[in-house]
């Protein structure tokens, strides 16, 4: 488990040990869903089969986002990289991609250590200085994972993930609100959220950086709303494995209601310093909808917490020598 997983200091183990409940979802024994569903605070999303067995037949209200949506069960934690370019040859996004910093395997061919892409069957389309910059960013996590203390992320130190890294890693719940002129975009991790214009504004020619970027979005029929963004802080990575970009960046989303419980999200990333052309990160990746009193809870990133989980958990402890 990442230092990136930080909630609290009393709940540190505990967060470990319910990993199978925080990540995976699908495996929970018999019971869980139905315990969780009685919960009135902090739940957790129900399994994937829930959400199949309670699944509404109504069509989706017309120009309406409105609704918690967990993108859990269909594997948005993405550890290894967005789901359409998973970061290891052959696996999926969704799996966990921690391995240990004294891995045998590290550095070889077609496993961990890897300084670029190329064992990768399927990658992002680099341009020479994407590849350039790929490689200055040292990932815990992926084909190109480098030992705990070699890696640079910035979120391992509390910087902002930013956008469009909240939806290509830990996509959890997210809770979409609408006002006359927004579309709010509420992110469960690091309790983080966006703000879309609806107003008809323009986004900005020469903006200045932000973590989130500026984003502006419109209905192009009564059930997709695209969405815009620019202006994104170069400073962040794209996901969770690394992958750059520059301050050319635009992101489009679109979030499709297919029906009453189903929401569609792809994310298109085009980036002409960095790649050679447009690439899809996302493709209609299913988000589902939960009750509307569902409680969700902190996932906060605090300095001193991640403190404590490097001097508890994050730095192992060296056996003493031999007498």
């Amino acid at each position: 488990m990442s230092k990136r997983f930080v909630v609290s200091a009393s709940a540190m183990l505990a967060l470990l040990t319910l990993a199978p409940i925080l990540c995976a979802q699908t495996d929970q024994p018999p019971g869980v869903a139905q315990q969780l569903k009685q919960r009135k605070w902090n739940n957790s999303p129900p399994v994937k089969a829930e959400y199949n067995a309670k699944k509404k037949t109504a069509p989706a209200p017309r120009r309406d986002l409105w609704g918690l949506w967990d993108g859990t069960a269909e594997g948005g934690i993405q550890a290894n990289g967005p789901i359409e370019y998973p970061a290891n040859p052959g696996g999926s996004a969704s799996q966990p991609g921690d391995r240990p910093a004294d891995d045998p395997l590290l550095g070889e061919p077609g496993h961990f250590g890897q300084p670029d892409e190329k064992g990768i069957p399927r990658h992002p389309p680099y341009t020479a200085f994407g590849e350039e910059a790929l490689r200055a960013n040292k990932p815990g996590t992926g084909i190109r994972a480098v030992p705990p203390g070699e890696v640079n992320d910035p979120v391992d130190f509390c910087d902002p993930q930013g956008f469009p890294r909240m939806e290509l890693f830990e996509l959890r719940v997210v809770e979409l609100a609408q006002t006359k002129n927004q579309v709010l975009f509420l992110n469960q991790f690091y309790d983080n959220w966006r703000v879309i214009w609806t107003d008809g504004r323009e986004l900005p020619k020469d903006p200045e950086p932000r973590w989130n970027g500026y984003s502006v979005g419109k209905w192009v029929d009564d059930y997709t709303f695209v969405v815009d963004t620019v202006g994104m802080d170069e400073r962040t990575w794209l996901d969770n494995v690394g992958r750059p970009h520059s301050s050319d960046l635009h992101v489009q989303e679109v979030f499709h209601r297919a029906d009453y419980d189903t929401l569609e999200l792809s994310v298109k990333i085009e980036d002409p310093k960095m790649y050679a052309q447009p690439w899809m990160a996302l493709n209609k990746f299913v988000l589902h909808r939960l009750p509307d009193n569902f409680d969700v809870e902190e996932f906060f990133c605090s300095p001193s917490e991640t403190a404590a989980y490097n001097k508890v958990i994050g730095k192992p402890v060296t056996a003493p020598p031999p007498k």
